[in-house]
């Protein structure tokens, strides 16, 4: 059986990223969910980033980060992240997130609980510091 979900990389105008604690697994992640009618993956990303963390997100580019896995025998899932920027102010969706905290990049990396989302982070922070180099030289 496989199973997709969609979510971001969220960061902060600090450049700290945003983690949230699911209420079901009690683990450590970025904000993600499933697709829900006709909506395109990002459409699907962007919604469940905005229901989770109350956060509408500026993306930083086309870029999508994919974290595939086995959560439980006989299913595959495929999670693809966006990256941006959060705008506005958390509230958190508290039937499924326990908590949330901003991070540094090495702070973000001791907490996340699975590898496949620690190599998402560290592409995503590649990724954002690769722009910034970027938009200094401009």
């Amino acid at each position: 059986m496989k199973e997709r979900s969609f979510g971001a990389v969220v960061v902060d105008e600090k450049g700290r990223f945003l983690l949230v604690k699911h209420r079901y697994g009690g683990h450590w992640d970025f904000p993600k969910g499933h697709m829900e009618g006709d909506e395109s993956p990002l459409e699907a990303a962007l919604r469940e980033v905005l229901e989770e963390t109350g956060l509408t997100l500026e993306l930083f580019g086309e870029h999508v980060l994919k974290s595939e896995y086995s959560p439980k025998a006989g299913v595959e899932k495929t999670v693809d992240f966006y990256i941006g920027r959060g705008i506005g102010t958390v509230e958190i969706q508290e039937a499924e997130i326990e908590e949330y905290g901003y991070f540094s990049f090495e702070e973000a990396l001791g907490k996340i609980t699975y590898e496949e989302s620690k190599t998402v982070l560290r592409k995503a922070y590649m990724l954002i510091e690769e722009r910034k180099k970027r938009r200094s030289e401009s």
